[in-house]
């Protein structure tokens, strides 16, 4: 009974306790339960949502608060259920979180002993059963101390857990980011540890962990600088690794990544944590996108890694840009790192500014030793500088701060250079060398294209620097050769030290022009005297021209040596600055306190045509006080002395100027008292008192006593200026009548431009213009201001003037610009009745100008696309151009701005008829305008030849490339009169090329692209005179051009009426027309010009007829006859002569009367009273002169050839058929003529 009864109280309490366990993790209350026990037991406070520990329980917040860390978490939800535990395993399937956030305190990092423990001694731990979770989520998380902030978003994983192995399925990660913070404090105290890798730990794993998958998409490493500004270290893309390890054994499967600006790389191998660590990795990297070493791009290396810690063997291969082959030896577990090295570099690229001078070739490197002590074995060959295949070989150990050079060896075989360098070189606190340079020739390196030649010779040098003490030597070094063309002989023998002690010592240096000697020693006292002689600066200084004689001395006792300087420069000329001599004398005492006695002098120097005379400057003193005086005379003059005094303890400099006097040409100026500045080095202050400097007409002051603070502040000086004081910056021509007074003030400040702020009065002035010896007078005004404000950001300004007249404001304008974003801001040009009649003088070719201008206008914006608004106007404009009898008058022209646009409107009266002008202007993208031109009737002048009356309706549209001209043009009436060329005129042959001044080719290039559309009209009045024609004619042409193409014409111009002179005749024009059809200089011709020849009813001409430059002319007559008969009417008014048998001669007879007519003796008769159609005529017997008295009279006077018979003809016309004849000569006879046809 009593065992029954154990039983059934022990199952009951069993049982119970299932129950409530059953409770607790599946009741919403019993879950709320166990949450407030455990938040009252541990750090852990939970906020309940919903559900329960094995019905989907969600919190809305946890909270873990220790002195480690705080630890809160949001959102999680958690997904259990037990039908896994007849399996021994927990299975959970989701556990998500939204965000975590851990904050680490500063105390709680673990020491490097304590993370050495865990790692020796891992933890070992067994479960009654296994634990799988198939869903784990965390949206972000954050984990944050004072050195390090870790962000994760979106991770997920899938693990199982059990007593024998850590088996994680798949991990996943969206982003990782990493920010260290920089601390720029150092530790007070820094322990200095046992190298870790010296007494390496066994690591063991006593149950398998296994990663089937993992992959992080991104990984960023950034560092937080004491700005505040991030600097990324890493930024890794798609990192995947598969691995396994299991007791002291890890298996890496894959390991690979993409890391940004460098490359991707992978790694695979094992490594066993059994000391001392057995590696066998591999590890390929391929490298593109490196910013810092672009060379390395496009490159593949292969790194293996075997052996272990105490003797890893290390095999590096490298192909693409970089070619390698690397094997290194190294033990790290010893604190010193012994290791030895041997690299073969087949191809490699330098950076391009190097490339450029230098072409590498193959190098080997070998190397061993530890961190104390190496050694270097180098061999290499380039090409570069000039030198083809030059061996370069390296022998050097280098021991903390000694390098000890055993061999620096250069051969290039090519050119027969070699050298070679040995030595020693102490770094560190104290600087020593012992080196021995030697060559038996060698060509300098094509660094700089003006220096070059060839050395041969030894350099051997000796010394150290330590604080103040030094010491230097040069034994035996010569150097020979050729520099620039120019022979070089340099010896040296220097001992010297800082104690002042010279051992005998010789130096020489014959360089062309240059000569340098200097012996001497010391003992006691110092005895080294030398010279020096440059006969042309200009060897060595380009901008220079000048010689130089010096004598030097150094003498006194070694412990205050003199130096002593006597010489001359001659002949310098630099820039704008020369002189003939200029004396030196110079002696300087460095350690007694650097006394000092130094003198220029020159008795002539000229500045910019700028002449001063007997020019002297001399400063005697030490640090502690100085005296200098400057003086000369000339086209200014000076005469100043000052006194300073220097205080080494509180850093002050003195100076006192008396009354100083300085003239500049007419102009002198005195300082109204001594001058007295102070200079503080340490506050960095400058004082100086009150005081003016004053001219006879000018006068510049400072008010107050004043301190200035050199880093940051601001002056302030009163300024009378008289504008003659400026004639030397003026143009000759100008004459500038007018003073100027008030306030300028100049600050300034670290890094930045000295800003300017000047408030001036503009008292009453004259502007005028020396044109021939006559003063013309441009601008007059009674007062004016001028306000000036600049620095850094802005420019601001206001100028007004007001005229003499009555006072009024002529000028008022006012702007401001910005630096920064090169903008305007209210900018405002006010002008009230300006006369623009002054400034004809600037343009000789106008015989008169005037108009009245005003505006009134604002500017904002940019400064290449301004935003202008308001207006101005010009209105009673005249204009009238020298030597030209049209006149424009009543100009009367408007512009309204209105943003970035203008309207134009206005009319001008050409000779006393208004023409409209009318268009707008933009700017807003590119300037362009668009303009209209419109009058009727208007009547101008082309002295001498051309008078013209038209009605223009023109369209003008132009911007910065292009001009498109349109429109129509009706020409009502006018006259073309066109002179006859002089004789022996001719045109440009197509061949000629037009050169400059230099003999280059000048190319005629079009400014812009020039559309033209022109619609002419011409009327049938329009009248033409000139070789040999006149008469009248009218048209309509097309005027056209394309951009870049020659101008063309289309329509036809008809001539109604005319006559033109040809043969030694004047024919009349029956039929006339040119047409037009393109190019303007080959228009087809078509035209017909008769002679009448009344007397016997008979009709002679010519017919052109063809392109202008090819015309095929022909003779017709009415009735028809044969072309010789034709010709002969045509030119003698007859026919041939019955009597004259040859034709051909007949002809040429004609022809030479014809040119005799040509000749102009009838044209200079025909302009006596009443007479008219003269001709001139002859045959083999008799030259006659014939013509009209009026209509109706014909008279005929000829003389005999042969013989001296002269006759008279004397035929009166009744009608044209019917005249009566009277002839007086051998015979004299009276006849009635009938004339008529025979068909």
């Amino acid at each position: 009974m009593i065992y029954k009864r154990v039983s059934f109280y022990l199952t009951t309490i069993f049982t119970g306790i299932l129950c409530l366990f059953a409770i607790l993790l599946s009741t919403p209350w019993g879950t709320q339960l166990t949450l407030y026990f455990v938040g009252d037991i541990s750090p852990i406070q939970v906020k309940y949502r919903s559900g329960a520990f094995l019905k989907d329980l969600q919190l809305s917040h946890l909270a873990i608060n220790n002195e480690q860390m705080e630890v809160n978490a949001t959102d999680i939800r958690l997904t259990l259920n037990l039908r896994c535990l007849w399996k021994k395993q927990v299975c959970i399937d989701e556990l998500s979180l939204a965000s975590v956030q851990v904050l680490l305190n500063e105390n709680s990092a673990t020491s490097s002993d304590q993370l050495m423990a865990e790692i020796i001694i891992p933890p070992i731990f067994t479960l009654p059963f296994s634990v799988k979770v198939k869903q784990f989520y965390l949206a972000s998380a954050q984990i944050k101390n004072p050195n390090l902030q870790v962000k994760l978003t979106d991770f997920s994983s899938i693990l199982e857990i059990n007593d024998a192995a850590l088996t994680i399925e798949k991990f996943s990660l969206a982003a990782a980011h990493i920010t260290l913070v920089r601390s720029d404090t150092v530790p007070a105290n820094t322990t200095k540890t046992a190298w870790p890798l010296a007494s390496l730990p066994k690591v063991y794993l006593p149950f398998k962990f296994n990663v089937k998958s993992f992959t992080v998409k991104e990984l960023i490493v950034n560092e937080l600088i004491t700005t505040g500004d991030e600097e990324t270290l890493v930024h890794i893309e798609d990192a995947v690794a598969r691995l396994s390890w299991f007791k002291t054994k890890l298996t890496i499967d894959t390991l690979s990544s993409n890391i940004q600006k460098m490359g991707s790389f992978s790694l695979k191998g094992k490594l066993d944590f059994v000391p001392p660590y057995n590696v066998d990795i591999t590890v390929l990297d391929t490298i593109k996108d490196n910013e810092i070493v672009p060379e390395l791009n496009d490159s593949r290396q292969q790194t293996l890694l075997q052996g272990n810690l105490s003797h890893l063997a290390i095999t590096v291969s490298s192909e693409g840009t970089l070619a390698l082959t690397a094997d290194a030896k190294i033990d790290l577990t010893d604190a010193n790192l012994p290791y030895e090295l041997t690299t073969q570099v087949t191809q490699y690229t330098l950076p391009s500014d190097i490339t450029q001078v230098i072409t590498p070739a193959m190098f080997v490197l070998q190397s061993q030793g530890d961190l104390n002590q190496q050694t270097i074995e180098f061999n290499s060959e380039f090409s570069g500088f000039g030198y083809q295949n030059v061996a370069v070989e390296l022998s050097a150990n280098l021991q903390k701060d000694l390098l000890k050079i055993n061999t620096f060896y250069l051969k290039d075989f090519n050119a027969d250079n070699e050298l070679n360098l040995v030595g020693e070189l102490q770094l560190g606190d104290k600087l020593s060398w012992d080196i021995n340079l030697d060559t038996s020739g060698f060509t300098l390196p094509n660094i700089d294209k003006r220096l070059s030649g060839r050395v041969q010779g030894n350099i051997a040098s000796k010394g150290f620097w330590h604080g103040d003490e030094w010491a230097l030597s040069l034994v035996n070094s010569k150097l020979t050769g050729q520099i620039n063309n120019i022979k070089l002989l340099a010896e040296a023998n220097i001992e010297l030290n800082h104690q002042g002690k010279l051992a005998p010592s010789k130096v020489f240096i014959d360089y062309g022009d240059i000569a340098l000697n200097l012996n001497g020693y010391s003992d006691e006292n110092w005895h080294v005297n030398g010279r020096v002689n440059v006969d042309n600066a200009n060897l060595w200084l380009k901008d220079i021209e000048s010689s130089l004689r010096s004598t030097i001395d150094i003498s006194g006792p070694i412990q205050d040596p003199e130096i002593t300087l006597q010489g001359e420069i001659e002949k310098l000329v630099m820039a704008n600055f020369s002189s003939d001599a200029i004396h030196f004398n110079a002696a300087y005492r460095p350690l007694n306190n650097h006394e000092h006695k130094v003198a220029f002098t020159s008795m002539l120097m000229n500045l910019n045509q700028h002449t001063i005379k007997e020019v002297s400057f001399s400063s005697n003193g030490d640090l502690a006080q100085q005296q200098i005086n400057l003086a000369w005379l000339g086209d200014s003059s000076l005469n100043l002395s000052l006194d300073s005094q220097y205080s080494p303890t509180d850093e002050q400099l003195t100076i006192q100027a008396a009354n100083t006097t300085f003239s500049l040409g007419e102009q002198v100026f005195k300082s109204s008292q001594p001058i007295h500045l102070l200079y503080n080095n340490k506050l960095n202050t400058l004082a100086i008192n009150q005081h003016c400097w004053l001219g006879s007409l000018s006068q510049l002051c400072l008010n107050d006593n004043t301190v200035l603070n050199l880093t940051k502040g601001d002056l302030t000086v009163a300024l009378q200026l008289d504008t003659a004081l400026l004639k030397p910056f003026i143009p000759e021509e100008f004459r500038f009548d007018n003073t100027i007074n008030g306030n300028i003030s100049i600050g300034w400040q670290p890094d930045a431009t000295p800003s300017i702020d000047a408030q001036l009065l503009i008292n009453a002035g004259l502007l005028q213009i020396n044109k021939e010896n006559e003063l013309h007078k441009l601008l007059e005004w009674e007062q004016g201001q001028l306000n000036l404000q600049m620095n850094d950001n802005s420019i601001k300004g206001n100028m007004t003037l007001s005229t003499a007249v009555d006072n009024t404001e002529l000028l008022n304008a006012s702007t401001s610009i910005s630096l920064t974003d090169n903008s305007i801001k209210d900018s405002h040009i006010t002008i009230n009745n300006f006369n623009l009649s002054p400034i004809q003088v600037f343009v000789p070719e106008l015989s008169s100008l005037d108009g009245i201008l005003n505006t009134n206008i604002t500017v904002n914006g940019m400064l290449d696309k301004p935003i202008i608004n308001g207006e101005m106007k010009l209105t009673d404009g005249k204009i009238k151009v020298a030597s030209n009898m049209n006149t424009l008058e009543n100009i009367n022209m408007a512009f309204d701005f209105k943003g970035q646009q203008a309207i134009v409107s206005g009319g001008v009266d050409v000779n006393k008829v208004t023409a409209n002008l009318t268009g707008d202007a933009d700017w807003q993208n590119e300037l362009q305008g668009n303009f209209n031109l419109a009058g009727e009737a208007i009547s101008f002048s082309v002295p001498p030849d051309l008078a013209l009356t038209i009605s223009p309706h023109l369209n003008a549209q132009i911007n910065a490339s292009e001009l498109k001209l349109s429109g129509r043009i009706e020409v009502l009436k006018g006259k073309l009169a066109i002179n006859k060329l002089p004789q022996g005129s001719v045109s440009l042959s197509k061949d000629v090329i037009i050169v400059n001044d230099d003999g280059e080719q000048v190319t005629l290039e079009k400014p812009f692209n020039i559309l033209t559309n022109v619609r002419v009209a011409i009327a049938d009045a329009f009248q033409i005179e000139g070789q040999g024609f006149v008469g009248r004619l009218g048209g309509e042409l097309q005027v056209s051009q394309q951009p870049q193409q020659p101008l063309q014409l289309f329509g036809s111009l008809k001539i109604p009426e005319g006559r033109y002179r040809a043969y030694g005749q004047d024919l009349s024009i029956t039929k006339g027309n040119i047409s037009f059809n393109g190019p303007a200089n080959t228009p087809y011709v078509s035209m017909q010009a008769t002679r009448s020849i009344e007397k016997e009813d008979i009709i002679v001409g010519i017919d052109a007829k063809g392109l202008a430059n090819s015309l095929h002319i022909t003779l017709f007559s009415k009735p028809t006859m044969q072309q010789s008969e034709a010709l002969s009417y045509l030119v003698r008014g007859r026919g041939l002569d019955a009597k004259t048998n040859n034709s051909n001669a007949a002809i040429g007879v004609a022809l030479g009367t014809a040119i005799t007519n040509f000749s102009g003796v009838l044209t200079q008769i025909e302009k006596l009273p009443l007479l008219n159609k003269l001709e001139i005529d002859g045959d083999d017997e008799q030259a006659s002169i014939a013509g009209y008295l009026g209509d109706q009279v014909y008279v005929k006077y000829g003389v005999g050839v042969t013989e001296p018979i002269k006759e008279l003809t004397v035929r009166f016309y009744i009608y044209s058929r019917l005249w009566v004849e009277a002839v007086s000569g051998l015979e004299n006879s009276a006849n009635i003529y009938y004339s008529f046809d025979i068909k």
